[in-house]
């Protein structure tokens, strides 16, 4: 923490004195009033001395301004450990027996006249009970009106009394109270499984968001973190995260509909996670959530691989909410490779095989294809402003910082690891084809990194080392730890990251430049960003940029960058997202991430497919802005109104707000070609929307009959491929694939694993067709990525699909000469 916000905590932390010190003073002369006027009351009006009036029984500023100066201490006290809950408390009602005591001692003891202690202790113990003591009675030994110091006694006393007994009450009905109270948060964040990582998370969206709606669930009533959740100011509830019964009341609050905002399941068992989650999702089926504010529930899954795979599995159902995973790695790779990229890090040295190197190669990845997708965009609205824009006119955006657009800095990534040749296999099969081809150059080296990394960095100019950063992932943390420093020391200039054990990573460098992390759920300090909200920030920016306006244009509302964004636009771009992710699902299609794709299976979507998601979509712009009073009137959108959310909503007009069928023919076009766009994106980011193994509902199983000739390819060929269509297609097959010839002059090549599963020899290029193939017959135009190229399916023709994922189009021809239905069919 900076020595300048240190100092004004600690002067926060401490305020308290001043006020506190005061209250004592006054409280002081207040009890030397009562027991020097005790047998003569006559002493306070002897004169007119100015420290004798603020002590006559009558004076209520004297009294005020005593309690004031307490009170004023309290909360100095109070305000900076709020979140304390019962320590404050009690500290409070001790304070007030003290000042009570201290008072009613000063103002009995005088008057006990020939009784005993133990009368005073019994007449003291009376004021906290509300009972008068009889020492100012009529014949007692201290006739008059009791002192200020007694009066003031009385009320300190019955007051710590009261809420010493609310302090109890408070503590035994904690957990009722608490269930209580959160039927009525109409925003709620929910998050289970309290951890080492989980508590840093809790402490961020209290100080983000009211820390009063962000509840914690732990089943374990003995949590050691129990109360360091509890002094980040969240409701903590004790009970199983995964019942009905508890969920209920806190989802659907008190009206009976949605309040759920954010769930975090993060708990380290997957299955406990998902177990969360599922009893949610039936409790949101019941309260439909509000489908201005969808919710988005998120599972912990600490695998990468598994994340990325679930992730894609829950992303195209339901459509009320969203589904994500979280993983410490990802969210730590976030982190690292945004303070690697801010220090301007031309080559990048990662160091150690574990789970953090393929998520930081992925992220930098991702990061890169972000920024050449957004330079790309850029560069076509700024050939849109040429254009466009007639002389002495107002450009598109003047005046208005650009954001960088240039490329990331990092251009070379070295893999330092004995098996640095598999983690580089592994990231290209983890990454599409357009985020390797943005990717910075990787270079594997299958050495121990502890033996090479310094001399790697001494064979460097200067200026080359502080152009490098280092990031140490190895499992070992102490021996990394170690060498780490070395490398900061004798490199100062090289920012170096090495992971650390738990609990001993610091936002600061240690020393030179070397900074000790560890894992967590945080990005750069802050809650992340979930993935989706992530593309859909990126389909806006990207599409701000590529369709820029003139100052003035009312659409400029909708063009601003996102953390400037109208929240009513900002939500439209992720509820866009939603209803394309859903529509996609309701055709049939489910989402899986890329590298799970069978290479060679891929369909397309159809025509219908985008007219009908394009449909789903327009209508949900549409009733959402008619919803809201909107009302079709000038254009203040432009054929992207209805795909990029870009009017704000003041304006409450625009051409497209009308049903779907009534939109007019160019706008339906711009909007299927804009979810093109948007479904490209998507499978670059690595989400593809596919035909389900085993094909569609219609899908028959067929046996292959027939022989054929083949041989192995020793080089690439060319071939052509017969349609129903006059004109063929030009397809490729590589080397080591089969060339096939059937009896009838079809020709086409196949992937050797492919072929070996599907054909027997019969002795020199002569092979028996075998096997049973899942087919279906093509209602429309299909376009089929084959292995050797894009291959279309025209009506009528059919599809089939090989034992390993892979599919082809046939025509029927060829399909009724070659195929018979099975045994099994049906």
């Amino acid at each position: 923490m900076p020595s300048g916000s240190a100092s004004r905590a600690s002067w926060r932390g401490h305020a308290w004195l001043i006020p506190v010190a005061l209250g004592a003073v006054a409280t002081g002369y207040l009890s030397w009033g009562a027991w020097a006027s005790a047998h003569d009351p006559r002493w306070l009006y002897i004169d007119q001395a100015w420290w004798r009036i603020p002590l006559r029984p009558q004076q209520d500023g004297t009294l005020l301004g005593t309690a004031a100066l307490w009170l004023g201490g309290l909360a100095c006290f109070w305000w900076p450990r709020r979140l304390q809950g019962r320590l404050i408390g009690l500290i409070t009602v001790a304070a007030m027996v003290v000042i009570g005591a201290v008072l009613g001692m000063a103002s009995l003891v005088p008057c006990r006249g020939g009784m005993t202690r133990v009368a005073v202790s019994a007449w003291l113990l009376q004021l906290y009970v509300g009972q008068p003591p009889p020492a100012y009675a009529q014949g007692q030994a201290c006739p008059g009106q009791p002192p200020l110091a007694l009066q003031l006694a009385q009320v300190v006393c019955l007051a710590a009394t009261f809420i010493g007994a609310l302090t109890v009450l408070a503590a035994l009905w904690r957990q009722p109270a608490d269930r209580l109270r959160v039927r009525f948060v109409r925003d709620v964040t929910v998050v289970t499984g309290l951890d080492g990582l989980a508590v840093p998370l809790v402490k961020r969206l209290a100080q983000t968001r009211n820390p009063r709606n962000v509840i914690v669930i732990e089943p374990d009533k003995d949590h050691p973190l129990l109360k360091e959740a509890r002094l980040t100011g969240a409701r903590v509830i004790t009970g199983n995260p995964a019942s009905e019964q508890l969920l209920k009341p806190i989802i659907s609050g008190w009206r009976r509909r949605c309040a759920l905002s954010y769930l975090y399941a993060l708990g380290s068992d997957v299955p406990e996670n998902e177990a969360v989650l599922g009893v949610a999702a039936k409790i949101m089926d019941r309260f439909r959530p509000d489908p201005e504010r969808q919710p988005h529930i998120v599972a912990r899954i600490d695998d990468l691989r598994h994340a990325g795979s679930w992730r894609g599995d829950h992303s195209g159902t339901p459509d009320a909410w969203f589904v994500d995973a979280i993983n410490p790695a990802e969210l730590t790779a976030c982190t690292l490779v945004s303070r690697v990229l801010r220090g301007g890090a031309r080559q990048l040295a990662i160091c150690g095989d574990s789970t953090l190197t393929m998520a930081v190669l992925l992220e930098l990845a991702r990061r890169a294809w972000e920024q050449a997708e957004l330079a790309k965009a850029a560069a076509i609205g700024a050939a849109t402003e040429l254009t466009a824009t007639p002389a002495g006119d107002s450009a598109p955006d003047r005046g208005r910082p650009r954001p960088d657009l240039a490329p990331i800095s990092v251009k070379r990534v070295i893999l330092m690891d004995p098996r640095a040749a598999d983690i580089l296999r592994e990231y290209v099969s983890s990454a599409s084809r357009a985020v390797l081809d943005s990717a910075p150059e990787i270079e594997s080296r299958p050495v121990p990194w502890r033996d090479h990394l310094l001399t790697t960095l001494d064979a460097l100019a200067p200026v080359g080392a502080a152009a490098t950063a280092v990031i140490i992932v190895d499992r070992n943390a102490s021996a990394s730890m170690h060498e780490a420093g070395r490398v900061a020391r004798l490199h100062p200039g090289t920012p170096v990251f090495v992971q650390v054990a738990s609990g001993e990573g610091t936002d600061e460098a240690v020393f030179d430049l070397l900074h000790p992390f560890q894992q967590g759920l945080l990005v750069n300090g802050d809650v992340p960003e979930d993935a989706w909200t992530r593309v859909a920030r990126h389909w806006h920016e990207c599409f701000r940029l590529r369709h820029p306006v003139a100052p003035g244009d009312p659409r400029m509302y909708g063009r601003l960058p996102w953390d400037e964004l109208d929240q009513f636009i900002r939500q439209d771009n992720i509820l866009q997202l939603r209803s394309i992710l859903s529509a996609v699902a309701a055709r049939g299609r489910q989402w899986v991430p890329v590298r799970m794709v069978p290479p060679g299976s891929y369909i397309e979507l159809t025509e219908t497919d985008v007219e009908e998601v394009a449909r789903a979509e327009h209508t949900r712009w549409y009733r959402r802005r008619q919803a809201a009073g909107w009302s079709a009137g000038d254009d203040h959108g432009g054929a992207d109104g209805q795909v990029s959310a870009s009017v704000r909503r003041p304006a409450r007009s625009n051409a497209s707000v009308m049903p779907w069928p009534d939109l007019p023919p160019a706008r339906q076009a711009a909007v299927r070609e804009f979810l093109r766009s948007q479904l490209a994106q998507l499978e670059d980011v690595g989400y593809a929307a596919i035909v389900p193994p085993g094909g569609p509902p219609e899908a028959t199983q067929f046996r292959r009959i027939g022989t054929v000739q083949a041989r192995k390819l020793m080089a690439p060929q060319a071939w052509e491929r017969r349609c129903s269509e006059e004109k063929g297609e030009q397809l490729q097959g590589e080397a080591g694939d089969w060339h096939v010839r059937d009896g009838f002059g079809d020709v086409r090549t196949v992937g050797n694993a492919e072929f070996r599963q599907s054909h027997e020899p019969l002795g020199g290029e002569l092979w028996r067709r075998v096997g049973i193939f899942s087919a279906w017959r093509a209602r429309e135009r299909l376009v089929i990525r084959t292995r050797e190229g894009p291959a279309t399916a025209h009506p009528g023709d059919w599809v089939v699909e090989g034992a390993l994922g892979e599919r082809w189009p046939i025509t029927d021809k060829q399909f009724t000469r070659t195929y018979r239905a099975s045994d099994n069919a049906g």
